[in-house]
């Protein structure tokens, strides 16, 4: 038996503590906020890093000044007044005097609300959804979507950014004037979504203020089949194309090989040369071509270890020249260090010694000469000391030239 019930759908204010229940209104039965359903609770913060992180970090690249710089998108966006940081849609089935919750009717439309948000990411590529709720705690069944609009490939600001408007146009919705906004083209479009699910429950979309009839099941049916059909039909086309494309590479790929078959040829035909016994002795002998590319593999592989063993010495003689390095660098450091220690205490040294301290010195020592001199001359023993003040050596040679 089929029934009539109305769609309604509608933008929301957003609240989402309100959708989760982290505070009860007036109009909900608190007994029954258990009985809702969470279809998604994702952190719309994390949402925001998954949709904008890439785009971010590509803008703040090409700013030359920081102030342009964009550190935190969500909280750009936040407390901004240009876009909101999220978007809500609600959509009711029925109303509470014909699909009131614990109903017949009341459980089909919850199903039917249900199977319709398990579509609603597929069919709208552009609308993140992070929370969906429906709430069976109010007089009729109904859900809560809430959804992150982005829009991509912009030109200006963030390749991809917040934008309900530019979300909805690359999905397809083009608004017409006040009367036919995008928004309003979008909803309309996903209550006929919502109709043909309630109509596969036994429930037909009643159209208020309008004598046109909705399909009947058998003409839903129909419909259905034809949309599969004409997916098949574009899913066909594609892999033709795709196959045609798949084929257009392998005759690529086998030009290539033909280009590489002559040389890997010739490294099977070195694992594959023949060698015969020779008459004389235990030597083999081989064709000529063989022995010249056996003899070209020979050198080839000579050099190459020819040219790893020097290397392998330059490395050594380096890492030897640096632990020498090293160790002068160290006893150079430490003999620097002493030098500084050694300086610094002459420098204090130097510091102590006054230039008038000598002086006063040199003055005393002078004053006391002074007063042995007139002590000694009033000895009468001037000339004995003048003679005892002379070295010997003076004494000797003064001697020798006297007997001369």
């Amino acid at each position: 038996m089929i029934i009539k019930r109305t769609i309604s759908g509608q933008i929301g204010k957003g609240d989402i503590n309100h959708n989760n229940r982290k505070f009860i209104a007036a109009n909900v039965d608190k007994d029954r906020v258990g009985d809702n359903i969470t279809l998604i609770n994702d952190d719309i913060k994390k949402v925001y890093h998954e949709l904008f992180d890439e785009a971010q970090t590509e803008y703040n690249a090409k700013q030359k000044r920081k102030d342009r710089r964009i550190t935190n998108y969500y909280e750009k966006i936040l407390h901004g007044d240009q876009e909101k940081v999220f978007h809500e849609v609600i959509f009711q089935i029925g109303n509470m005097n014909d699909t009131a919750v614990g109903s017949e009717a009341g459980k089909l439309a919850s199903e039917a609300l249900r199977q319709y948000a398990e579509g609603f990411q597929q069919r709208n590529p552009h609308l993140r959804l992070f929370n969906a709720v429906i709430h069976l705690d109010e007089a009729t069944p109904h859900i809560h979507l809430d959804f992150v609009p982005f829009a991509t490939d912009q030109t200006r600001g963030l390749s991809t950014r917040v934008s309900l408007t530019r979300a909805l146009e690359q999905q397809g919705f083009k608004g017409e004037g006040k009367l036919e906004t995008n928004t309003k083209k979008w909803i309309e479009s996903e209550k006929e979504v919502l109709a043909g699910i309630m109509l596969s429950l036994g429930i037909e979309w009643e159209k208020l203020g309008t004598h046109n009839e909705h399909l009947s099941v058998l003409d839903y049916k129909k419909q259905e089949r034809a949309k599969e059909v004409a997916a098949l039909d574009d899913e066909i086309t594609a892999k033709c194309a795709a196959l045609s494309d798949t084929e257009a590479k392998i005759g690529e790929q086998n030009a290539v090989l033909e280009k590489n078959a002559a040389k890997i040829s010739k490294i099977k035909d070195i694992d594959s040369i023949e060698a015969k016994k020779s008459i004389i002795g235990s030597k083999v002998t081989v064709s000529e071509s063989d022995f010249h590319d056996l003899t070209d593999m020979a050198k080839k592989q000579a050099a190459a270890e020819s040219k790893e063993k020097s290397l392998n010495k330059k490395i050594k003689a380096l890492k030897q020249e640096n632990s020498e390095q090293a160790t002068k660098i160290a006893e150079l450091t430490t003999a620097n260090s002493s030098l500084k220690a050694e300086l610094s205490s002459l420098k204090s040294i130097k510091g102590r010694i006054s230039a008038e301290g000598l002086k006063a010195e040199v003055e005393e020592l002078k004053a006391k000469c002074g007063r042995l001199t007139e002590f000694i001359e009033s000895l009468g023993l001037m000339q004995r000391f003048k003679e005892w003040l002379v070295p010997k050596t003076q004494k000797n040679q003064s001697k020798d030239i006297h007997l001369q």
